[in-house]
């Protein structure tokens, strides 16, 4: 008998495939955000989501890039390393009949320590948790560094709200900030 590997459904919350469901893999690494959270995400940038370029720095289930691309996002880049999970993603892909999204099989620090081919509109952000941010941290002084983001992008950030403080780039700005249960987000705009 095979084993079910699903744990549950997750349902993108508006656009063209508003109440879609995509499969989720029942792995402890998986921690899919809220819809809560994408809904008030999706909200605070409602005015600007259309014809933006996307990164998904820690695509996990890729629900942040299925909910842009669903309302108008231009394209989506997805990055993930987990092997299960990003053959989950890339079935989803193919169940919602997506064009304009990249799927990627690679260790998201090592994708950005390269400089940038193309700059994004909107970056998500959302690695494993750690007490330290190691990750986050050094995901944001990449995307910094090797000039991955277009000016005035916006950044999502998700992190554990017990964890250490980190250190933004000195010219992103923290633009939204909220608490839901464990979780931390914030929604950072980069300046000139």
């Amino acid at each position: 008998m095979k084993k079910n590997f699903f744990l549950n459904n997750i349902r993108i919350i508006s656009g063209k495939w508003k109440n879609k469901k995509i499969n989720v893999i029942n792995t402890k690494i998986l921690r899919p955000t809220m819809n809560f959270i994408r809904h008030n995400l999706f909200n605070w940038i409602m005015n600007d989501i259309h014809m933006l370029t996307c990164l998904d720095c820690y695509a996990g289930t890729g629900i942040l890039s299925f909910e842009a691309l669903s309302r108008n996002a231009y394209s989506a880049t997805l990055l993930e390393n987990n092997k299960k999970i990003f053959k989950q993603i890339k079935k989803n892909i193919i169940l919602l009949k997506i064009k304009n999204i990249f799927l990627i099989y690679k260790n998201t620090l090592n994708f950005l320590s390269k400089k940038a081919t193309i700059k994004y509109d909107l970056i998500f952000i959302d690695p494993p948790f750690c007490k330290k941010n190691i990750l986050l941290y050094k995901t944001c002084i990449l995307l910094e560094k090797n000039n991955w983001l277009k000016n005035n992008a916006k950044i999502f950030i998700q992190y554990k709200s017990k964890s250490q403080n980190f250190f933004l780039p000195k010219n992103w700005i923290i633009y939204r900030k909220k608490k839901f249960s464990i979780v931390t987000y914030i929604l950072c705009k980069k300046i000139y």
